[in-house]
C-alpha cells in the first residue's frame, strides 16, 4: 500500500487523504469537519492537518456556521473541483499495481 500511496502522490500531487477529503466535498454541499471524518474513517486530529493541508492547496475553503459561529463548514473552491476532475479522470490501474506487488513478493 505504501509504493500505491506514494505512485498516487506522485501522479496527483495530492495524497490519498487528501483527495479523500475532496471525494466527501465533491456533491457541492458543505461538511463539517465531524462529517468529513465519518466519510474518511481518521481522527479528528488527523482530518484537521488533511484540512489544512488542502485548504492551503487552495482546494476547499472554510466558512463560519450560520447559527453557531463556533463551527466551520468545508466546501470544494473552483480549484479542488478541477482538481477533483483531474483525478476522477484518470483510471487507478488497481490491477496492474496488485499484479506488480504480487511479483515482487514472488521474487
Amino acid at each position: 500500500m505504501y509504493q500505491f500511496e506514494k505512485e498516487f502522490q506522485e501522479k496527483h500531487k495530492v495524497s490519498i487523504n487528501d483527495a479523500m477529503v475532496l471525494c466527501c466535498l465533491k456533491n457541492g454541499k458543505d461538511k463539517s469537519a465531524g462529517d468529513i471524518c465519518e466519510f474518511v474513517g481518521l481522527s479528528n486530529s488527523r482530518v484537521s492537518k488533511v484540512l489544512c493541508t488542502v485548504e492551503q492547496m487552495g482546494f476547499i475553503q472554510r466558512k463560519l456556521g450560520s447559527v453557531d459561529k463556533r463551527q466551520m463548514f468545508f466546501s470544494l473552491t473552483e480549484t479542488g473541483k478541477v482538481k477533483l476532475d483531474e483525478m476522477s479522470g484518470q483510471s487507478l490501474q488497481l490491477k496492474e499495481f496488485i499484479n506488480k506487488i504480487s511479483h515482487q513478493c514472488d521474487s
